[in-house]
């Protein structure tokens, strides 16, 4: 059985890494797994949100960032061990679907066990056949029209998720707390409030805290489900830790508001010819055959909201699918839509024939952020 030294000795070790160099979430959230499997605490991701982001505990809302910054740790060590920490003697594992890690010797196997009658578990063994053949069948079906170059033009995908940037330090209301300015969206944001207001200076300060709604659970398992079909995968990131360098790297999916996240509304309006975002308005004008039009998105019913999804093309081979809307049912309806294969066939041949590329509108109706009904407004086709 390890001791506690010798654990924090193979946790410093992973930190120390140029895997995680650049990684200070990951490095903090490792340390304070490890010392939660050293005093044998349980974790989960209600507790982790409250411990470690900072979370409130009477709150009803699901928070993604502790999955997605679980999921980005589970990678990096992955990554580590078969890099850098290929002979490290132990290794630190998280288990998918848990939270808790655990240390593994390598080479060393459980002792054996009684072997089970076959009878008894023959209906899994069936059931492990079925799901296997059903495996090779769907991945021996075609790529979807729409999603083949992302499958194989050997780019790296980056899912990046519309969060809400936030500044640590003193509130409006006197205590300490996270601020939430709609006006300040990333750290360039930030600082340029600092030269603007010296005074926030020493009563405010960046953190490591992030902010996202129900959607990008719903998106992010909607497309890990979709990609594993076909054995592909993405890293995902917060869209406000993003810059244009890290954007123009490899294919990108964003899903996210279309207020706030200037980058994304930026590549969308110099990538579509007729459609601009603008505040809470979607302006579509100049089309040959379309009447001119300003689709209002901004409304406090969320039970009704209009979607934005479009397929462009971006320089040096890699492309980019883009997933708007002001409220969460609008993304999640859209992103089900176009991760379903028999609504891609039936998207495509109804409204792309040859090409790959559009702007869509729709109008996405739900209750307690399920999907009832997702209508199409307008579908515009591009080369």
């Amino acid at each position: 059985m390890l001791s506690k030294e010798k654990k924090i000795e193979i946790t410093e070790k992973v930190i120390s890494s140029e895997t995680f160099k650049n990684a200070p979430t990951s490095m903090a959230i490792l340390r304070y797994l490890v010392q939660a499997e050293i005093e044998n605490r349980p974790l989960k991701e209600s507790v982790i949100d409250l411990e470690f982001f900072g979370g409130q505990a009477d709150t009803e809302k699901s928070n993604p960032r502790v999955r997605v910054n679980i999921y980005n740790l589970r990678k990096k060590l992955a990554h580590y061990y078969t890099s850098e920490g290929a002979e490290d003697e132990w290794q630190i594992i998280i288990d998918k679907g848990q939270y808790g890690i655990r240390f593994a010797e390598i080479g060393k196997k459980p002792a054996p066990k009684s072997l089970p009658r076959i009878k008894s578990f023959l209906p899994y063994i069936l059931l492990i056949f079925v799901l296997i053949a059903f495996g090779i069948l769907q991945r021996s079906a075609p790529v979807p029209k729409l999603w083949k170059a992302f499958f194989e033009n050997k780019q790296t995908t980056h899912l990046y998720i519309g969060d809400a940037f936030g500044y640590g330090g003193k509130t409006i209301s006197g205590l300490s707390g996270w601020t939430r300015d709609f006006s300040i969206n990333s750290l360039d944001e930030y600082y340029k409030l600092l030269e603007q207001q010296p005074e926030l200076r020493t009563l405010t300060s960046p953190t490591d805290y992030n902010y996202a709604t129900r959607m990008a659970e719903n998106a992010t398992h909607a497309l890990s489900r979709f990609f594993t079909g076909w054995d592909k995968d993405f890293e995902i990131k917060y869209a406000t830790r993003a810059s244009f360098s890290d954007i123009k790297k490899g294919n990108t999916i964003y899903v996210g508001r279309l207020k706030d996240q200037k980058d994304f509304t930026y590549l969308f309006n110099e990538a579509n010819k007729y459609f601009k975002i603008s505040d809470n308005e979607v302006l579509f004008a100049g089309h040959p055959q379309i009447p001119d039009t300003v689709f209002y998105t901004n409304s406090s019913n969320t039970e009704t909201d209009f979607a934005l999804v479009s397929r462009i093309p971006r320089p040096n081979n890699t492309e980019q699918f883009f997933f708007f809307s002001n409220h969460d049912i609008g993304v999640i309806a859209t992103v089900e839509y176009f991760t379903n294969p028999e609504d891609l066939k039936e998207f495509t041949r109804r409204h792309l024939k040859e090409g790959v590329y559009f702007t869509a509108l729709f109008k996405a109706k739900g209750k307690e952020r399920i999907s009832l009904s997702l209508e199409k407004i307008l579908v515009v086709p591009f080369d």
